[in-house]
């Protein structure tokens, strides 16, 4: 073997930026060549996942590339990871450990760039952390900077000459402490639009200009006053504002999920988000898992 893998990961409906293809070209590097692994053309997930080459581990696990061997017969455990008080247009691709995760803000899969605006999220407000890929990466490098030591700093040398950029401890800081604020650009195409979040939490939604009402959704009340104005919006053809609507709910109480979810997952399948909606049903599995302890 003598070609490293690519990132082949089936969870994404987009090619992986190649930043990030980068990172974990290296982590693959660091963890298989020189090792008997590598020889015999065997393929250790988790040992990408976890690569000592990285500050960080990765949310997901890569597939095993054509012609490799994996390690673990009986397969690996993949699923749609949805960060806790999180939302499906989040896509993590980086786990500090801590409850917060980095990663996409991905609001119109079908819209298929090939790369995304970077926020931090999980256990926290969204807040958005870089324009693309190679940006939120220069602030995780730069996060790395401010609470490692000798060989901390070693691995992120390493990976910035690789990536071409200069992360510093101060990178990403406001002068006055927290993360400094990155507007989330969205880049609406021709007869489209972003909408806010009207919770002023989330990262609202991203639809052509005809599946948004005139008016704005109830957000806030009884749950039941919330759902009948999302149902009548989907009724009458505007998707996009009974999303915006359902998602500022969830932000307000996290436990309407339940009563939220038949119509939000229909808002998707309007819009034809496949993804986004394989993800809400993660986000309720996960909802009825906890409250069921």
């Amino acid at each position: 073997m003598t070609t490293p893998p690519r990132w082949a990961d089936d969870l994404f409906p987009f090619p992986t930026p190649p930043a990030l293809a980068k990172v974990i070209d290296i982590a693959w590097e660091e963890g298989f060549l020189g090792t008997d692994l590598y020889e015999e053309g065997l393929y250790d997930p988790y040992r990408v996942q976890g690569s000592f080459a990285l500050p960080f581990d990765l949310c997901e696990v890569p597939l095993a590339p054509p012609g490799w061997e994996d390690c673990y017969p009986e397969g690996v455990f993949r699923r749609h990871n949805v960060p806790f008080w999180s939302v499906p247009e989040l896509l993590p691709f980086a786990d500090l450990g801590n409850g917060t995760c980095i990663g996409w803000v991905v609001p119109a899969p079908e819209l298929g760039r090939s790369d995304h605006p970077v926020a931090s999220f999980g256990h926290k407000e969204p807040g958005v952390i870089g324009r693309n890929t190679l940006d939120g990466l220069t602030f995780l490098l730069s996060l790395a900077l401010r609470s490692g030591g000798d060989s901390q700093r070693a691995r992120v040398a390493h990976l910035s000459t690789e990536l071409g950029i200069h992360p510093t401890p101060e990178y990403g800081v406001n002068p006055g402490g927290g993360d400094a604020e990155v507007p989330l650009d969205l880049a609406p195409p021709v007869g489209w639009r972003h909408e806010p979040d009207p919770s002023g939490i989330g990262v609202g939604v991203l639809a052509p200009d005809d599946a948004f009402a005139d008016e704005y959704p109830t957000f806030i009340g009884e749950t039941d006053a919330i759902l009948a104005d999302a149902s009548q919006m989907l009724d009458a053809g505007y998707p996009a504002s009974a999303l915006l609507g359902l998602t500022a709910a969830y932000h307000e109480d996290a436990q309407r999920i339940p009563a939220l979810h038949p119509l939000w997952a229909r808002a998707y399948d309007d819009l034809g988000r496949t993804l986004l909606r394989e993800r809400l049903d993660v986000m309720l599995e996960d909802h009825q898992r906890q409250n069921a302890r």
